[in-house]
């Protein structure tokens, strides 16, 4: 049951999508209304079209709408979004959602009533267990998930749509990484999670704004996040491979085993030491990193508003 006391705000970054918000806005009304408060927080990505959309919104006073100065990307609004919350406004929850309508407003209210139920704080996800994209998108969705757990170690099935309670919205402003990627960001970071099912809509109106670079730059943000953990990984599998070939080059000069039909294995382990040295190298470098001080988003978010 959730506390009709609760209020909410919603966190929606838009780029020139503005013709979708009043359908949108109607479905988070029909699914929200009923059981809490609640505000809305546009983020204005430096849209150049649809302005004109933009005007006829302001006149809905459940809505607010900040401005940014130039086009940073959907990752990097939702952090600007948080950071401008979490100095100004007074909230329970903020439901971090995208604005073509694929997140569906009535998955949120099970966001709630999870938190609501939790006996601790942590980020809600709602987890993407049906979609509505095209088969090729699904295939390369599959991938991403597939190498995303062999190179970090960790699942994701679940991007922005969630709700993070007030407690943790200033630890999550102080992640640098979240300035790239806000999912992978809260499973790099160890801040409590859990994740319930969704089914993913389709788009309220006009085609997507992220072409296929686009998606692929995404999704190797995700991975940056994890990039100690993905050279470490690398680092270890060089060097058993690496290990490998060089035992059966011993072996092969005792005589135990006749090799020559592995020609070329001389090259590869060859190969395989250049990478391993490269990795290394690379891995140290990350680490020495760590004496930097980081670009931390609640500490220079304001320069982008306009």
């Amino acid at each position: 049951m959730v506390n009709k006391n609760t209020f909410i705000y919603v966190l929606i970054p838009i780029f020139e999508d503005f013709a979708c918000l009043p359908i949108l806005l109607n479905k988070i009304k029909n699914s929200l209304s009923s059981i809490a408060d609640y505000r809305v927080l546009v983020i204005d990505d430096g849209s150049y079209n649809g302005l004109h959309d933009k005007l006829l919104l302001n006149k809905d006073s459940s809505l607010e709408i900040l401005t940014l100065s130039k086009n940073v990307g959907h990752q990097r609004s939702i952090a600007i979004g948080l950071c401008y919350l979490d100095r100004n406004k007074d909230f329970d929850y903020i439901l971090v959602m995208d604005g073509d309508g694929e997140d569906n407003p009535q998955d949120a209210i099970n966001l709630i009533r999870t938190a609501e139920a939790s006996t601790e704080d942590k980020v809600i996800f709602a987890r993407r267990d049906t979609r509505s994209e095209p088969f090729s998108f699904k295939i390369g969705y599959l991938l991403y998930r597939l190498f995303f757990r062999i190179l970090t170690g960790d699942k994701i099935k679940f991007g922005n749509f969630s709700l993070v309670p007030r407690s943790l919205v200033d630890r999550l402003t102080g992640i640098p990484d979240i300035w790239n990627h806000y999912a992978a960001s809260i499973l790099s970071s160890k801040i409590p999670y859990e994740e319930i099912s969704s089914k993913r809509s389709g788009r309220i109106h006009g085609r997507p704004k992220m072409n296929l670079t686009n998606l692929i730059l995404h999704g190797m943000s995700s991975f940056s996040v994890f990039l100690q953990i993905i050279l470490f990984r690398l680092f270890l599998l060089v060097s058993i491979v690496n290990a490998c070939g060089l035992t059966l080059l011993f072996i092969e000069s005792l005589g135990v085993l006749n090799i020559n039909k592995f020609a070329n294995i001389t090259s590869i382990i060859f190969l395989m030491t250049n990478l391993m040295f490269i990795s290394f190298i690379s891995l140290l470098f990350v680490l020495s990193n760590r004496s930097l001080a980081p670009c931390i988003p609640k500490t220079f978010w304001h320069h982008f508003i306009k």
